[in-house]
C-alpha cells in the first residue's frame, strides 16, 4: 500500500489516493457469485464480473464518503 497522502481532519482517516470506478461491466446485478460449472457460459461468467465490479465500487463509494479514498 503506498504512504498515505493527507490526512483528514474531520475524520481523522488517511487519504491513499484516487481511485476511478470499475466501469464496462455487463450482466446482471446481484449478490452471488455463481459456479461456472463444467459447461462453460458466457452470461454466467459476466454476471459474476458485473457482481464483483458492482461490490468493488460499493467499497469504493464508502471509502471515499469518509475521506480514505479521493
Amino acid at each position: 500500500m503506498p504512504s498515505p497522502s493527507s490526512m483528514n481532519p474531520s475524520t481523522f482517516a488517511w487519504s491513499y489516493g484516487t481511485i476511478t470506478p470499475l466501469t464496462a461491466a455487463t450482466g446482471v446485478t446481484g449478490n452471488t457469485v455463481a459456479d461456472v460449472g463444467a459447461a462453460f457460459s458466457q452470461t454466467t461468467l459476466n454476471n459474476n464480473f458485473k457482481v464483483l465490479a458492482d461490490k468493488v465500487n460499493a467499497i469504493i463509494v464508502v471509502l471515499q464518503s469518509n475521506g480514505t479514498l479521493t
